[in-house]
């Protein structure tokens, strides 16, 4: 607890608790295809699941269901990847840590809409706790 100084008591600072991300209403579904090599594809097998809303059963969206050939073909781009020549290769260490801190940083933008939308999709997980001090690398989960 922080003292009327601003000094911090038992190692703690004096802080509030994060708001709740308010309940996500008529949320857009604009992708369900598997995502590989930068490119949306449908599967292999044509084979589709349904996803729905743990509190209130109700259907979402209908979601392409990967099978080996997809994994297959996913490994196949990710090592390709990181082949000497690809651009991901050919990119120096900086240019590197910039994309991933712009993703970092949209996350971070985006983390209430991800938390509502697929941490919490656990029954049982608290939108408080899915949106919480976890996004510094460690899961809620």
């Amino acid at each position: 607890m922080a003292t009327t100084n601003g000094a911090v008591e038992n190692g703690q600072p004096d802080r509030k608790p994060p708001a709740l991300p308010r309940p996500i209403r008529n949320l857009e579904v604009k992708f369900t295809k598997i995502f590989i090599n930068n490119e949306w594809h449908e599967s292999k097998s044509g084979k589709k699941f349904a996803t729905y809303n743990p509190s209130t059963l109700e259907k979402i969206c209908e979601v392409e269901e990967g099978d080996k050939p997809d994994v297959d073909k996913a490994v196949e781009a990710a090592q390709a990847a990181f082949q000497r020549g690809s651009p991901w290769r050919r990119l120096d260490a900086l240019s590197r840590g910039r994309l991933l801190h712009q993703l970092a940083d949209l996350v971070e933008r985006d983390r209430a809409t991800l938390a509502m939308t697929t941490l919490c999709a656990s029954p049982g997980m608290s939108p408080l706790v899915s949106a919480g001090p976890s996004l510094h690398g460690t899961s809620p989960c």
